[in-house]
């Protein structure tokens, strides 16, 4: 790979939201620093930077609730630490002690990652640091208060991620993918390709719906723990709707490539097969919702079709399949619209305060001239 291919290659990571990402870590950092200084006798308060950068390193949308975790955590160390120097005092025999006691703690508990290894690694601090009449237990606390309160307030109020978007995204790939495995399926349908068939359904098998129903669970969170993003959260719910057609319809997408391979081991399949898989794919592509209605009756159609035209087992399990496909769709579109729906609803009811809050000032303003 040459030098140029290399600099692309690098500069393909740093995209906006990235950008953007790393200047609210920068930002958060010296902001938890100047804050943390500001306390009389707090010393050099090191840690009030890296608990916000640490927070503000989670996967999107989960920032906030890593800065909770990680404060849940480090209070828990403070604790074993603090009470573990009162007992017995600091030494090489109490840190392995303080370790193995907020582990096994946290881990009774049931706590994630994040608050196991705060809690071990606050519980080694305090004890390895531990001077007689210092108050280091009490500064790591501060400091895990200020860099986490910074990350909740950046990550849930002032900018909390668009959790339709989100969910969008994630929706969009695996759409794709699905009309394009189901694309292959028709085409070897029409060459009488049974590899081809092989290959699409290990397409199939590789479409990580699991990243859509993570990019849901961080939607619906955000949308309950963000002030600015509550409105969403029926939005959200109607988009819910939409990934759970999707997932049944990659599941009996497997269904049409298995009829298409029973149908592909005896003689030519009729061209009816082909045609109700492309109307499947046409209608898995289909976003605005008269559009995709449309193409699910067609997929629909084309299944009794194709069922009236062969009664081999192949065909009635593929036909079985696109007319499941189809219905998803049409239940999928119907989500969209409620979602569009409720945005306009949003929409009309900001413009209505709007309208009042302006009639409002309009009608106070002669009295506060007279």
């Amino acid at each position: 790979m040459d030098v140029r291919a290399r600099l692309e290659r690098v500069r393909s990571r740093f995209d906006l939201p990235v950008l953007w990402r790393i200047a609210q870590s920068a930002l958060a950092a010296g902001a938890a620093w100047e804050i943390a200084l500001q306390i009389p006798g707090h010393g050099q308060p090191f840690f009030a930077p890296i608990a916000a950068v640490i927070a503000l390193g989670a996967e999107r949308g989960r920032r906030g609730r890593q800065a909770i975790l990680m404060m849940v955590g480090v209070g828990l160390g403070i604790l074993i630490g603090a009470g573990l120097v009162t007992l017995v005092g600091a030494g090489a025999w109490q840190i392995v002690i303080a370790t193995a006691v907020a582990l096994t703690i946290a881990t009774a508990a049931g706590a994630p990652p994040i608050i196991r290894i705060q809690a071990a690694a606050s519980a080694i601090l305090v004890v390895a640091l531990h001077r007689p009449g210092s108050n280091l237990a009490v500064q790591r606390l501060v400091d895990a208060l200020i860099g986490g309160g910074i990350a909740i307030v950046l990550a849930r109020l002032l900018f909390p991620i668009e959790p339709l978007g989100l969910v969008r995204e994630e929706a969009r790939t695996v759409r794709a993918k699905l009309a394009a495995a189901l694309d292959e399926i028709a085409r070897a349908i029409e060459n009488g390709e049974r590899d081809r068939v092989d290959a699409a359904l290990r397409q199939l098998n590789a479409i990580d719906d699991g990243r859509l129903e993570n990019a849901l669970a961080i939607a619906r969170e955000v949308s309950r723990a963000a002030p600015r993003r509550r409105p969403l959260r029926r939005r959200v719910e109607a988009l819910g709707a939409v990934y759970h057609e999707l997932e049944a319809s990659v599941s009996d997408a497997r269904a049409i490539a298995t009829g298409a391979l029973r149908l592909l081991d005896g003689p030519p399949p009729p061209p009816a097969a082909a045609a109700a898989v492309l109307a499947a794919a046409a209608a898995v592509r289909a976003v605005d919702p008269d559009e995709a209605r449309a193409r699910a009756e067609e997929a629909r159609a084309d299944a009794v079709r194709l069922r009236d035209a062969d009664g081999s087992l192949g065909s009635g399990v593929l036909a079985h399949g696109v007319a499941a496909v189809a219905d998803h769709t049409r239940r999928a579109a119907e989500a969209r619209e409620e979602d569009s729906r409720l945005a306009a609803a949003g929409r009309n009811r900001f413009s209505r305060l709007h309208v009042g809050t302006n009639t409002r000032r309009w009608t106070r303003e002669p009295r506060q001239r007279t």
